[in-house]
């Protein structure tokens, strides 16, 4: 165990009052012989409710892997169908857990959820399923990466146009088949942030990215590219931004200096500079503490000829009002942190121990 402690002492870790320590450890999960996929990569996972499980699918065997964070062991396997009348589809880029009996799972075409027996219990279709009221149009299509609401009568999603940036998400009514728009300006700021080659039917697009979350009954819109954070309230339907100031890091990426180019090695060229610059990760809610994590990364150059990147990390800290109120920079990681979640006090980061399933852990302690 490695421990690092910030505030007044180096002037790393306080912003306001606030006076922090943190603890490092790495925890392996025991696979029993098992051949455990989340090991090498967590791509289609989400966590339970009480965050005591762990569900990954795994494309190739099409299971899902139980995992049991409290005993860090795999519980058991859950097989599941492509096709047939309990069938989930063609390798679905989303997982979710609904509650404690259901998982869902999606892609850009339909949205199936089955019980932990591996029977269908809810699906519907992106494409076929006509959405009435504020429609899509005949460009747009809505993104995968869903947050539902009472189970999967209601979910919210982002709009999305190939090649432009995000600036509209929609709250989807599965049952009535209906989808209300909801125009997020404070986006639009992003679209000098991307970097797009076309050529022909042939394209590459480097865009921020946009995430969504729900807290307090309201969603929170946060991106990789600018520190800030987009809150909507669908009960007054407001809109307000929460920008923060960082000690420690830039406020946000440079923006290309040419959107489009018009070689593929222009578009290389922009979005190494894109990568290279820091990353805002995405918010960790803890019930307990009642605050905010978030790990952020700014990956070094390249060596040429080496294909990884090596980075600073740093932890930020922000209470419930989403005020910011402590920032560290974290030492000893070797790249940029992966998945992330928030468990019993900590960060858990997910790393590959020789293709074994391992977490970092990152404790943050206030003194």
């Amino acid at each position: 165990m490695l421990l690092w402690s910030c505030g007044n002492k180096n002037g790393n870790g306080k912003v306001g009052s606030f006076d922090f320590s943190i603890e490092i450890d790495t925890v392996l999960v025991d696979s029993k012989g098992e051949v455990l996929m989340a090991g090498t990569y967590l791509s289609a996972f989400d966590l339970s409710e009480d965050k005591k499980f762990l569900y990954n699918f795994d494309h190739n065997t099409y299971q899902v892997e139980v995992i049991d964070l409290d005993k860090l062991e795999i519980e058991r396997k859950i097989q599941l169908e492509m096709e047939g009348p309990n069938g989930i589809g063609d390798y679905p880029n989303y997982l979710f857990a609904l509650g404690s009996t259901e998982l869902a799972f999606s892609n850009y075409m339909t949205c199936v959820a089955v019980n932990l027996n591996s029977e269908k219990t809810f699906e519907f279709n992106l494409v076929k399923d006509r959405l009435e009221s504020d429609s899509l149009k005949s460009n747009e299509s809505l993104y995968p990466d869903f947050l539902f609401i009472d189970g999967h009568k209601e979910l919210y999603t982002m709009i999305e146009t190939f090649g432009q940036n995000i600036t509209t998400i929609g709250l989807v009514n599965t049952g009535t088949k209906t989808l209300k728009r909801i125009e997020i300006p404070q986006l639009e700021k992003l679209k000098n942030f991307r970097v797009l080659w076309k050529n022909g039917n042939a394209r590459s697009l480097k865009a921020p990215l946009v995430t969504m979350g729900i807290w307090d009954k309201k969603i929170l819109i946060a991106n990789n590219t600018i520190n800030e954070v987009i809150v909507y309230d669908p009960k007054s339907e407001s809109i307000s931004v929460k920008t923060f100031e960082s000690k420690l890091t830039p406020n946000q990426k440079t923006p290309n200096e040419k959107v489009e180019v018009g070689t593929i090695q222009e578009f290389m060229a922009g979005a190494i500079k894109l990568n290279e610059q820091i990353e805002f990760g995405q918010l960790n809610w803890d019930p307990f503490t009642k605050r905010f994590y978030r790990l952020s990364s700014i990956s070094l150059p390249r060596p040429e000829g080496v294909e990884t990147y090596k980075a600073e990390v740093f932890l930020t800290v922000f209470n419930e009002d989403l005020n910011m109120i402590g920032e560290t920079k974290v030492e000893g990681f070797s790249g940029p942190p992966s998945v992330n979640f928030f468990k019993d006090g900590a960060i858990w980061i997910h790393i590959n121990v020789n293709d074994e399933l391992g977490f970092i852990r990152i404790k943050v302690s206030e003194r």
